[in-house]
């Protein structure tokens, strides 16, 4: 008996309590038959017989071709080790592929063909992805994205107990969800009917077992299989059970081969313990082992792990021995397995021989979780050597960037630092210095930051190394352009002669990205020198520098407010960085397009942006933005909460020491403070501002000056501010309010009419706002509308605006209805005999309610809905 299987008096053996979930496989298995690829999520607790009923799906499936790969929890995993499981069982390119010395992208690529070659049914298995190294996990969303018009049916398999709040896979499962191809299938475990069918014909009593094992079909098999008559203490005494009762060379057999995996590779274990071949049949008969194709498994992971349990100490290092030497002696090409077999044996210059190659081989596919962690593995046997230790400090620090673990780089990169200093290697020491300085920056340590790169730049200038002082001198123009400008430009001119002169497009790429923000600060066109550093990146296959410019040239485009040129590059760039687990810059975005949805009005989709990236363990000042989207919104709608998260941002930011970060959280504070009526309070976030803001900072000026004139009647502007900041400095707050609805922002666009302070202006904002649900601005302005002496202010929504279903007054219904037809505004006001301008605001209410950008939007998400007709 298996799991969660039964024996009819057939002798067929038949699934208990999963018919719906094996039926919903077998209809994706029919759609990707017909070129609609599926992805499918399997999940449930360890134990609940995920694997048997892909098994299950595979009897039915005799036809197609499959082929299985699995992810082992025992080590620091092997880049891609369910993909070299697959490929050996496919071969040919793809098998050539993982054992040689091809790219991450060539292989991935080769994946896609070999399932895409297949002319009736695909289905690749990859099984305990809550296990997969980062390179696997950059699979799932390569082919999660790509699957869709392929004959292929992708099944993963995961267990969902266990998994912690930041836990890599939960990021991918976000991803994954929301692709078209994507389903997911939960497996519950057993209910107290489906174990009393498992117990009929035992002397167990059905209630008993069911209170034992929770439902575990794992765990209720191996009650049932245990050879006593009585309920054992635990489940996990039964799974024991078996172990007991084999003699001393099987014994011993089980125990190394548990100390290698949940697969077993027999004759590996075989030479390792000088077992002979009928211990492993021996094994078998007790139902310890199961065959595996051409290879042997244990049962179930829980197996596998209750077996580990009871190895002792010495037996243990023993085994770990062992097992190294054999595969030594075989010519095994897995570093990370040999890594993990030379530290479970206390061999430190094996150690030391293989857990850095298995960091590098990890950091060349994109899998920097486990390339920090062969980093770790091998400092825990620091070497005598100090260059060679000042080496695997620096590759330590490195691995960690990728993941946004910047204290730790911070503390790896300061200790390689020493070494170098003691070493007398400037060269080195300038380097690390150059590198510190990036990791300070993201550590809101702005001051260290500078000093930081200064130093550097103290170090290189008398060797002249120009690939290592372009670097230096573009991130210095930067610090420089707000104090010096013009030392900045000529720094910036000498650090792009020197990246041209070296040659290097990867330190062209990095000193393009900063002339671009140059250009920016300039108010030129910025998006040559950007597009030529992301070309370059891409090309080069710098997926660091990629990262980087893919998320700069988003930020870049959203500060303008030109969201539909941006949205290319919100597209590829969080494609590019997630299938490459670059999570410092997919952080980046992420934050980024909080902020934008937020400028859009689409609050519930920023909100859920924000509060992603806020569960993750992201550097501080990948967090700002975030916490400024989350705090804004909550004030805005006049929710708790707001302040816990605008004090954090406004105390990083100061860290960082730089006026755009300072800028935007004090001014996000700012106005939440005017919203809760603390106008003080505001007035002091915008005073503290003021002093370091420069000409060159004017979207931080023009947003600065038209709150000063908000709260004091009047600004000081450094600089000629840009756009409808403009328009509302000179008090043409209607023009602006205009302005920013072209642009998409319906917010700003409700708070220019509120700034025009006339009645029908103050009226039209307090529907913009309650259009979009800000409810502590209504309650603002309505005061304002008393104060001013108005009569008949509104005191809510109507209530036929809350009958409808996207929250249209009926005359905003009538105006979709028109919308529909196809009307034009000048149509529209003729047909309902209103002003043209009345039509506008109308309008305008109406795309944001819908959460749409045009007119054509709005009629097709009508339709979509069925409200075209319901708006009359």
């Amino acid at each position: 008996m298996d799991a969660d299987r039964a024996r009819g008096d057939t002798g067929v053996v038949t699934l208990i309590e999963r018919e719906s979930q094996l039926g919903s496989l077998l209809q994706y298995a029919a759609e990707a038959r017909d070129s609609a690829g599926r992805l499918v999520l399997i999940s449930g607790e360890a134990g609940v017989g995920k694997s048997s009923l892909v098994e299950e799906l595979q009897h039915g499936l005799p036809d197609a071709i499959w082929a299985w790969g699995a992810c082992d929890g025992l080590f620091t995993p092997r880049p891609l080790a369910p993909l070299h499981d697959i490929a050996r069982e496919i071969g040919g390119d793809l098998l050539e592929m993982v054992s040689g010395a091809a790219s991450r992208d060539e292989i991935f690529d080769a994946v896609l063909r070999c399932v895409g070659a297949v002319e009736d049914l695909a289905v690749l298995v990859i099984e305990d992805v809550q296990w997969a190294d980062d390179a696997t996990l950059d699979l799932l969303r390569f082919l999660g994205r790509r699957v869709r018009n392929l004959p292929v049916l992708f099944l993963v398999t995961f267990r969902d107990d266990a998994l912690a709040p930041t836990d890599p896979l939960r990021v991918v499962l976000g991803e994954l969800a929301g692709q078209r191809s994507t389903r997911r299938i939960d497996l519950p475990p057993l209910t107290a009917a489906g174990v009393r069918r498992l117990a009929e014909g035992t002397a167990y009593s059905p209630e008993e077992l069911h209170a034992l094992t929770g439902g575990n079909p794992f765990y209720v098999v191996e009650v049932l299989s245990n050879a006593g008559t009585a309920v054992p203490a635990s489940a996990r005494d039964a799974v024991l059970a078996r172990i007991a009762t084999l003699e001393e060379p099987a014994r011993t057999t089980l125990d190394v081969a548990a100390l290698d995996g949940l697969r077993v590779d027999a004759p590996l274990v075989a030479r390792a313990t000088g077992a002979a071949l009928e211990t492993f049949d021996e094994l078998l008969a007790t139902g310890l082992l199961l065959s595996d194709g051409d290879a042997l498994r244990f049962r179930h992971e829980l197996s596998r792990r209750a077996v580990q349990s009871e190895v002792p100490p010495h037996r243990r290092v023993a085994g770990h021995r062992a097992l190294l030497e054999a595969l030594d002696e075989v010519h095994c090409d897995d570093v990370a397995r040999m890594a993990y077999h030379a530290e479970g044996a206390s061999e430190a210059e094996l150690v030391r021989r293989y857990a850095p190659f298995a960091a590098e081989q990890a950091a060349a596919l994109g899998a920097h979780r486990e390339a920090a962690a062969q980093y770790e593995r091998v400092l825990r046997f620091a070497p005598e050597d100090p260059r060679e230790l000042a080496e695997l400090y620096d590759g330590y620090a490195e691995a960690l960037t990728y993941v946004d673990s910047w204290p730790q780089s911070a503390e790896a990169r300061e200790r390689a630092i020493k070494i170098w200093r003691d070493l007398d290697d400037a060269a080195a020491e300038a380097r690390d210095h150059r590198k510190l300085c990036s990791v300070y920056w993201r550590l809101c340590r702005g001051p260290e930051s500078v000093a930081e790169i200064r130093r550097a730049i103290e170090l290189l200038e008398p060797r002249g190394d120009d690939t290592e002082l372009a670097y230096a001198y573009s991130i210095e123009a930067y610090n420089l352009w707000l104090s010096d400008p013009d030392a900045a430009v000529d720094m910036l001119r000498r650090a792009h002669e020197m990246a041209v002169r070296c040659g290097d497009p990867i330190v062209l790429s990095d000193v393009l990205n900063n002339v671009a923000g140059g250009e920016l600060a300039e108010r030129r066109d910025w998006t040559g020198p950007m597009l030529e550093a992301l070309r370059l990146a891409l090309e080069n296959n710098a997926e660091g520098q990629a990262g980087r410019a893919y998320a700069n040239t988003y930020t870049f485009y959203i500060r303008q407010f030109r969201f539909a040129e941006g949205e290319r590059f919100w597209r590829d760039g969080i494609a590019y960085c997630d299938e490459r687990d670059i999570t410092t810059f997919s952080t980046c975005l992420r934050g980024h397009r909080a902020i934008a949805l937020m400028d859009m009005g689409r609050w519930d989709d920023a909100v859920a942006m924000a509060q992603r990236v806020l569960d993750t363990e992201a550097s501080p000042v990948n967090l700002l933005t975030s916490q400024v989207t989350l705090g804004l919104i909550r004030a805005r709608r006049g929710d708790d909460g707001a302040f816990e998260v605008l004090d954090a941002a406004v105390d990083a930011a100061e860290g960082v020491d730089e006026a755009d970060w300072v800028t935007l959280t004090r001014l996000a504070r700012a106005e939440a403070r005017w919203l809760a009526g603390d106008d003080d309070g505001a007035i002091e976030d915008l005073r503290l501002i003021r002093p370091r803001i420069t000409a060159r900072e004017y979207d931080e000026d023009a947003r600065l000056s038209v709150w000063e004139q908000r709260l004091l009647g009047a600004a000081t502007p450094a600089s000629p501010a840009p756009g409808p900041w403009a328009t509302s400095l000179v008090g043409n707050h209607a023009a602006a309010a205009v302005h920013w609805e072209r642009l998409g922002c319906p917010y700003n666009a409700a708070l220019s009419l509120y700034d025009a302070g006339d009645e029908e202006h103050l009226r039209e904002a307090l529907t913009r706002f309650e259009a979009l649900g800000a409810g502590a601005c209504t309650r603002r302005t309505r005061q304002r509308m008393k104060d001013l002496g108005l009569r008949a202010v509104p005191n809510g929504a109507r209530a036929t605006t809350r009958q409808h279903p996207l929250g249209l007054t009926t005359r905003e219904g009538e105006v979709l209805l028109l919308l529909c037809e196809g009307l034009t505004n000048d149509e529209i006001a003729a047909r309902l005999v209103v002003s043209i301008r009345t039509v506008d605001h109308h309008v305008s209410a109406v795309l944001t309610k819908l959460g749409v950008g045009s007119r054509g939007a709005a009629a097709a998400r009508a339709r979509s809905l069925g409200l075209a007709a319901a708006t009359t």
